[in-house]
């Protein structure tokens, strides 16, 4: 040992190719004391002058000298070669594993050391990931030098390295080494029979595993499931057998019907075009505009397709002769040189990248006139690129046959009545267990921003460098594209613009070259039901991957689910479930809004027109500048013209899509935010968007109206409407049985008849329940009509129900109905007369602004306020909000304070009148900022068992360059866990985060009980949505539920949590320190003395 460090220490000063591993072996012998002296010596001749790891005890780092035990280390001369910028840990592995995925090992593994040399810790995943490397490649010497490597670095071997090793040992043909991996295997308390259940192995991998096994006699076993699994107490009577206490419906049928509408082999060329829209990766969508023949001199002499064809065709021929420049380049053993956006660059054909420039990129581009930022486009190709490669990879892998395979047994469950009682997570677990030997699902890093930044940086100038057009035939040639510095607040930023003589040529005829757009999968519904949800990317598409959670992938919050990940079932069920809700369009209603939308739409309907130009106010006569006044119309008038087009291109995505799904029933899978609630993953079609968007869908499965169900319809669409909302609901279905001459005239003359529907609050959701309830009456027999529209039941200021259940608030309780009543109660009205009345009292004070507002204060003037101030809304925004309603009913000057006058009495009335809930809040947004000024971000679990943090950080920033621009962007890299908390937000967005966070709770609760009772269930947040028929059994399901919710020791479970995560640290405020032990429970605001079991029988609690 001694000779090799003494010849390996020469060899450093003669070749730089054998530093690393001269060094690696110094270090490693400097352990020994018998061997530090010639270790010193080696480490003394370094004339490279490497800081050496920290996980060498002997060896320590000094910011200008490094120390073996008291002996120094001279100055080193500067290196004769360039040296490797510093990666961070997270950019390294992404480095590392792009570099691994393009065969690349040995250089993988050189920025493997290079970095470790650099004192950077990697974590198990990433040894894995290179043993499996070299063990594909057959190198059986460096497989264990890693694996030894492995172990001086304190780490522990898993399943994982071993199944790498026993994969080494298989293409060797090395049974007895085999052998000896399988001792270790046990030895470490692992079972051997489990090894293809518990690793993450493609196909591949898995079947040269799976003839060790074999080869030793050893058979695979499925893992037993945990003995006592268990679950949140408020679904234990679901998961663990009891009586769940479910309703049961009119109708009959649940889920299972669904296979009425489509048989087996049906949803087998289903699941083909949708697998094969997934592994494109997009699809054509028609667009539903009204095409105009264009102009002269534009479209037909500039051949828009057949230019974007020629670009793209030039740009991947770029990007394939750079790869491969890099390639060539990469078969050195020096690895200084590398760019950063090279592996991730190189992980997709460049064929790939040209279309997400061309079709993605560009298309934005040329709609918007003041260009597209460099980051947003950076956010474009993250997304839609990591998409892509994940797919790819799993098509290669096997993964995806297996997941299509497994989908198939899926579908047996989708017709059965085992649906409604059925865990559809755990179901699908089991199928990926029992599916193992044909392969797991892969565990790939995130792309990170620095790189993706560097990547679309790079593109973006090849495309600017080699994209022209000639507008006019023998004309000259100009750049199609062009990049701009513009100021946005204190950063400087790129802009990527279309030239203004393209923006021209397609100004006109923006219709015809709109014919066909280009729309990734992802936003698009699906042909088949989602893949269940099993774990943080796995579920909802087939294949390509989506989030269950919108949060950033290395937020502390993807941490906690990715731990918690198995106590999550509940959670991952009831979105699995109102993902598995059957849609279909609403033909009648898509044609009306076609036809107006071609015919130039109408703004109080909420159709705009689509136009591409900016009307530019007159020029200023010779010699004249314009004044500011007309130059603040002018920016203005800009701003509302983007706005508009905007608007217009939103609803045209919504409009064509819509056509595309037209005759087809489609699914929508859902995922979450950080706190629980449910948002649909395809952003333009869906229940989750504005009155015209809702009026489009129809649930998929219809159900026979019954006897109730419409007099439910009645009701649902006086609610629409607005004018009677808040009288009984005798009085409304009466109400709606005295205007069926109008409700009948609006589904058959909707624009040639009176018109009826345009007066409502929700025009085109009362359009569409005029023609169902004509539909009905119209068919003889009502109650047997098979009716598809959703019927809502909304919450009442559904926010203040959960403060006010929280509180046990009496008074509170009453004000949300709560309580029963003949008919519900107003908070808005209340709130507004408590306002009125205290102003009378002002005025009768002579205070000014008493006097002026005398006649101004209404329900509606009040009513967003209040609406919002359960949700954190401060007083300034606040003011803000009374200042638009007051607007132009007072004079302008005295707006300001009068304004403010009014949000000081809104408050006040809402502490009186909401006391408990007002004392909850501060109690909350007291904890938090306890929490944060100790040094953490606040963070609870839900009910259900859903982990909740804030992410509330100061934010650290790096630079990251391109070759457009350095940009000082966000630091994904630093552990969002090692930031500290920024106090201010933590404690403001914790009392409306918590709650927000309850009512989701309230949500999944619902759609857990309706699935076992076989009702259609999707909700948006607090509007809980059903067929007509099963009105009553949800409502019944809906306040049992939030019941059962609030029996839980909610504000005593926060607390406890506090005091085990908190408590022991001290939270300092103005340079004072406390210690917050009992702070939390101590300080839990009082109770009243409100019982639960009137929600029970409360008609307007939701309705």
């Amino acid at each position: 040992h001694v000779a090799g460090v003494s010849m390996l220490a020469v060899s450093v000063t003669r070749s730089p190719k054998t530093h690393g591993v001269a060094l690696e072996i110094a270090v490693h012998c400097s352990r020994w004391m018998s061997l530090r002296p010639c270790a010193t010596a080696a480490l003394k001749m370094d004339t490279y002058r490497r800081p050496v790891p920290r996980i060498c005890s002997g060896v320590q780092e000094n910011k200008s000298k490094l120390e073996v035990k008291g002996s120094k280390v001279p100055k080193a001369e500067s290196p004769k070669t360039p040296r490797l910028t510093r990666y961070t840990r997270i950019d390294a592995i992404s480095l590392i594993e792009g570099l691994l995925s393009l065969g690349m090992v040995k250089q993988a593994e050189g920025v493997f050391n290079e970095h470790r040399r650099l004192g950077i810790r990697f974590g198990l995943e990433v040894y894995n990931k290179l043993l499996f490397g070299w063990t594909e490649k057959g190198n059986c010497l460096r497989a264990k030098i890693l694996y030894h490597t492995m172990h001086s670095d304190g780490l522990t071997p898993n399943l994982q390295s071993y199944a790498a090793m026993l994969e080494l040992c298989e293409r060797l043909s090395d049974w007895d080494a085999a052998e000896d991996v399988i001792k270790k295997i046990k030895s470490q308390g692992y079972k051997v029979e489990h090894i293809l259940h518990e690793t993450n192995l493609p196909k591949s991998q898995a079947t040269r595993i799976l003839r060790v096994l074999n080869h030793f006699n050893i058979g695979s076993e499925v893992p037993p499931s945990p003995p006592n699994r268990s679950y949140p107490r408020v679904v234990s009577s679901l998961y663990e057998g009891g009586s769940s206490n479910c309703v049961q419906t009119e109708s009959e049928g649940g889920p299972h019907v669904l296979m009425q509408l489509i048989d087996a082999e049906a949803m087998k060329e289903r699941l083909l075009k949708q697998f094969e829209i997934e592994k494109r990766g997009y699809e054509f969508v028609p667009s539903v505009a009204k095409v105009t023949k264009p102009e002269e001199g534009n479209v037909s002499r500039l051949q828009w397709n057949d230019l974007k064809e020629q670009w793209k065709l030039r740009l991947t021929k770029l990007l394939e002769e750079e790869i491969s420049l890099f390639e060539k380049k990469s078969e050195k053993t020096n690895v200084r040189w590398f760019p950063k956006h090279f592996p991730t660059l190189a992980m997709l054909p460049p064929e790939v990248w040209a279309e997400i420039m061309i079709e993605e990129v560009l298309t934005t581009v040329i709609g918007q006139p003041d260009g597209l930022g460099i980051p947003y486009i950076a956010l474009l190709f993250k997304s839609i690129g990591w998409n892509r490669y994940v797919v790819m990879q799993k098509c290669r892998s096997g993964v995806a046959t297996k997941e299509v395979s497994m989908y198939h047994q899926y579908v047996g469950l989708l017709t059965s009545e085992k649906m409604q009682t059925t865990s559809s997570s755990q179901f699908w677990r089991d199928l990926s267990t029992q599916n193992a030997d044909k392969g797991m699902n892969l565990d790939l890093m995130y792309w990170t921003s620095r790189n993706i930044y560097k990547v679309s940086g790079f593109i973006v100038s090849k495309l600017i460098k080699n994209s022209s057009l000639q507008i006019v035939s023998g004309g000259n040639v100009i750049p199609a594209f062009y990049h701009v510095y513009e100021s946005r607040g204190s950063q400087r930023m790129a802009f990527l613009k279309a030239h203004p003589k393209l923006v021209n040529a397609l100004k006109k005829s923006s219709k015809e070259v709109r014919t066909v757009f280009h729309m990734d999968s992802t936003k698009l519904p699906m042909l088949v039901p989602p893949k269940p949800w099993t774990s943080f990317y796995e579920g909802g598409y087939i294949m390509t991957p989506a989030p269950i959670a919108r949060c950033s992938n290395d937020s502390f919050q993807h941490k906690l689910l990715q731990e918690h990940n198995e106590s999550l079932v509940a959670v991952m069920d009831a979105l699995n479930y109102v993902g598995s809700c059957p849609w279909r369009i609403n033909k009648p209603i898509l044609d009306l809004v076609v036809d107006l939308f071609n015919k130039g739409g109408d703004l109080k309907l909420e159709v705009p027109k689509l136009e591409l130009s900016i009307p530019s106010p007159p020029k200023p006569a010779k010699g004249k500048t314009r004044t500011k006044e007309e130059l603040k119309q002018h920016i203005l008038q800009k701003k509302k013209s983007k706005e508009m087009y905007s608007l217009a291109m939103d609803l045209l995505y919504r409009l064509s899509i819509a056509q595309h799904y037209c005759d087809k029933i489609f699914w929508m899978p859902h995922n979450m935010d950080f706190r629980g609630r449910a948002y649909t993953v395809p952003p333009y079609l869906n229940h989750l968007t504005n009155d015209l968007g809702r009026s489009l869908l129809q649930f998929g499965v219809g159900r026979p109206l019954g006897k109730k169900g419409l007099d439910w319809l009645k009701i649902h669409i006086v609610n629409l409407h607005g004018s009677k909302k808040k009288v009984s609901l005798q009085e409304r279905k009466e109400y709606a049985n005295s205007l069926l001459p109008e409700i009948m005239d609006s589904a058959d003359k909707p624009f040639e008849g009176r018109k009826w529907w345009q007066t409502a609050d929700e025009p085109w959701q009362v359009l569409s329940c005029c023609k169902e309830i004509s539909n009905a009456i119209r068919s003889g027999d009502p109650e047997a009509y098979v009716s598809h529209l959703p019927v809502h039941q909304d919450g009442s200021c559904n926010g203040l129900q959960h403060y006010a259940a929280l509180g046990r608030d009496p008074l509170g309780a009453k004000q949300v109905n709560l309580f029963s009543h003949e008919r519900p109660k107003d908070t808005y009205s209340a709130v507004a007369a408590m306002v009125e009345e205290k102003r009378k009292i002002d005025a009768a004070k002579d205070h000014k602004e008493a006097k002026i507002l005398e006649g101004v204060i209404n329900r509606k003037v009040v009513k967003q306020t209040v609406m919002t101030v359960v949700y954190g809304v401060t007083w300034y925004g606040g003011r803000l909000q009374i200042l638009k309603q007051i607007d132009g009913k007072i004079q302008e000057e005295t707006a300001f304070s009068c304004s403010n006058y009014i949000v000081g009495l809104v408050f006040s009335s809402l502490k009186e009148m909401f006391s408990n809930a007002r004392n909850i809040q501060d109690w909350l947004m007291t904890i938090a900022r306890k929490a944060a000024r100790a040094g953490h971000s606040i963070e609870w679990r839900t009910p259900l068992g859903l982990p909740v943090v804030q992410p509330y950080f100061k934010p650290r920033s790096h630079t990251a360059n391109s070759e457009l621009e350095d940009l000082s962007t966000l630091d994904d890299s630093v552990p969002v866990e090692s930031r500290p908390p920024d106090s201010r937000k933590q404690g403001s967005a914790m009392p409306p985060n918590f709650v927000h966070s309850l009512d989701a709770t309230h949500m999944m609760l619902t759609a857990l009980h309706c699935q076992r009772a076989g009702v259609t269930f999707v909700a948006v947040h607090d509007s809980f949505w059903t067929h007509a028929c099963s009105v009553d059994a949800m409502g019944k399901i809906c306040r049992e539920q939030f019941v059962a919710l609030h029996s839980e020791p909610i504000l005593s479970d926060l607390a406890e949590l506090c005091e085990e995560k908190y408590g022991n640290l001290k939270s300092s405020k103005k340079g004072k320190a406390e210690l917050l032990r009992g702070t939390f429970r101590s300080t839990i605001p009082a109770t009243g003395d409100f019982e639960l079991e009137n929600v029970l029988k409360s008609p307007y609690f939701f309705s």
